[in-house]
């Protein structure tokens, strides 16, 4: 009997992007850690070059997104829990699918949801979670992104004024990662 591996589909979806971003061709791949014990650790993404790997570590949080009542500022909002830094990643992956009301679907179940996804080094969360704020200024156990499309991705919740958090989008931070991994 073949032993069976899953895993979670918030991981799974993230693997997927790298996997389309960031090719085998050049000497990227994507791995899971085999034991649900490892703690911090939720996908590996590693580069061979030359001779030599590089790896990164990613944790995953995922969110469904919500679809706001008409008339208010964003059409969707993911929300996210405060949650301990591990220091054993070295990015994070906020991560989420939302239903495609674009009309420019194909028709096909792969074009009903699109992922959106924000990437951030371990520093960059340690700073954005430690800065989560009400709006009255006392520390806020929750955060929420409000968006319409992943052109623009705000930070509605967790802030006393909304801040824009666009440039963390998956796609816009690929430099980020192929940097960490290594030059081209």
């Amino acid at each position: 009997m073949e032993p069976i591996l899953t895993l979670p589909y918030s991981e799974w979806l993230v693997a997927e992007q790298l996997m389309k971003a960031l090719p085998a061709s050049q000497g990227y791949s994507v791995f899971a850690p085999l034991s649900r014990q490892e703690k911090g650790v939720d996908l590996l993404l590693s580069r061979r070059l030359r001779g030599v790997t590089r790896t990164a570590a990613l944790q995953i949080k995922y969110s469904r997104a919500y679809e706001q009542r008409p008339n208010t500022q964003f059409r969707f909002v993911i929300w996210f829990r405060a949650f301990p830094v591990s220091e054993r990643a070295d990015f994070f992956v906020l991560a989420s699918l939302y239903p495609n009301v674009t009309g420019h679907g194909s028709g096909t179940r792969s074009s009903w949801w699109l992922p959106l996804m924000l990437l951030f080094r371990r520093e960059e969360m340690i700073t954005l979670l430690s800065s989560l704020r009400t709006r009255t200024g006392k520390p806020d156990r929750m955060f929420y992104f409000g968006f319409d499309t992943p052109d623009r991705i705000v930070l509605t919740r967790g802030a006393p004024e909304h801040r824009d958090f666009s440039s963390f989008s998956l796609i816009a931070r690929l430099p980020v990662l192929k940097q960490y991994l290594g030059p081209a």
